[in-house]
């Protein structure tokens, strides 16, 4: 069932929430290792969890935004040129500019990517089986992936059975989630296609196609409840407790610790915006908007900082977790403005002229 389009506040403030957790991971695991130091008493060891949230809001986002285009095929080709335009351009631009840095300063920033032909290729297309300059760009391969799917739903004449389809999937993923073993980053088309995370995008595409049918009454409690299983999931994680022991891979904890309280939040906060408007500040907001361009571009920055600190040696704890909250600011600035200056005005010129 389509729901009624309307820009939905509530999304945007999640992207920049989910954005934030990933930056504050990276900037925990690096005062470690680079310092020697804790930062915030490593209370966001859960912080990627932001990933989680993403997938689900990624199939949430492409079902609510392409609903209409279900069953149409001669949409389908305008819809991979707004998903292409939405993906690549400012991720090319990053990525181009983090080769150069690595060739010009392998001092400072030295990776273990692979500069052969063939890997760079992979690299720029977001390929299976890349070797990662930037290491967030394994989730972009799956997000991929789910859009091509999404594609496929298109061109599909009847609804119906892209509607059967998913869900034989979903329940593929879940018995192959139980019983097959997955690379967490993945190494071939066939992991992809496997790949247990997978089952966020649809619980996305399922807020889409169930929201209606909630009534308000139960928005309330759906919330919460998603919120203390989320919490919960964080105690866990943070206490390296896997749910999925008695199975085969890791990336089934995930689902089950942050994807199904992501699926709950995000049905609640939708249908509550879809019944009456939520002021938020324009803060979230522009957050969501530039979570992006701040996911593509924080582990460079941290990374780089961390270099930094470590030779000026800064061992006063106080000013180590000084320094780490403006790092934070610092990284959510320039992803701000890069969003307003360069990707933002790309995606526009380009949606203008393809």
């Amino acid at each position: 069932m389509q729901v009624a389009k309307k820009t939905l506040g509530s999304i945007q403030l999640l992207r920049g929430i989910a954005c934030i957790l990933v930056v504050l991971l990276h900037i925990t695991i690096n005062c470690e290792e680079k310092t020697g130091g804790i930062f915030l008493f490593n209370i966001f060891k859960f912080g990627g969890s932001g990933v989680d949230i993403f997938f689900v809001l990624s199939g949430f986002i492409i079902t609510y935004t392409n609903f209409t285009y279900i069953g149409k095929p001669f949409t389908g080709v305008k819809y991979l040129k707004r998903r292409f335009i939405r993906i690549f351009p400012i991720y090319w631009i990053i990525i181009t500019c983090l080769i150069l840095l690595q060739i010009l300063l392998p001092d400072f920033y030295n990776t273990k990517f692979d500069t052969g032909i063939f890997n760079i290729i992979q690299t720029y297309l977001l390929l299976p089986g890349h070797v990662m300059l930037n290491g967030v760009s394994w989730s972009l391969t799956n997000e991929l992936f789910f859009y091509l799917l999404y594609a496929l739903a298109i061109v599909i004449p009847q609804k119906k059975i892209s509607f059967y389809l998913l869900i034989i999937y979903f329940c593929i993923l879940i018995v192959f989630a139980i019983i097959g073993p997955v690379n967490l980053l993945g190494s071939s088309s066939l992991t992809i296609f496997l790949f247990p995370m997978n089952i966020e995008f649809i619980l996305g595409v399922f807020v889409v196609l169930i929201v209606n049918s909630i009534l308000p009454k139960y928005v309330f409690p759906i919330l919460i409840v998603g919120i203390v299983i989320f919490m919960f999931g964080a105690f866990l994680n943070d206490r390296n407790i896997d749910l999925s022991r008695s199975f085969s891979n890791q990336a089934l904890n995930r689902v089950l610790l942050f994807g199904i309280p992501s699926f709950l939040i995000i049905l609640a906060l939708v249908k509550m915006e879809l019944t009456k408007n939520i002021y938020l500040h324009s803060i979230f907001l522009k957050l969501g908007d530039a979570s992006y361009s701040i996911y593509l571009l924080h582990l460079p920055i941290v990374a780089a900082f961390f270099k930094i600190m470590a030779k000026l040696r800064i061992e006063n704890t106080a000013i180590t977790q000084l320094f780490c909250l403006l790092l934070l600011i610092l990284v959510c600035s320039i992803g701000v403005w890069i969003y307003h200056n360069i990707e933002k005005p790309i995606i526009r010129a380009l949606n203008k002229l393809l």
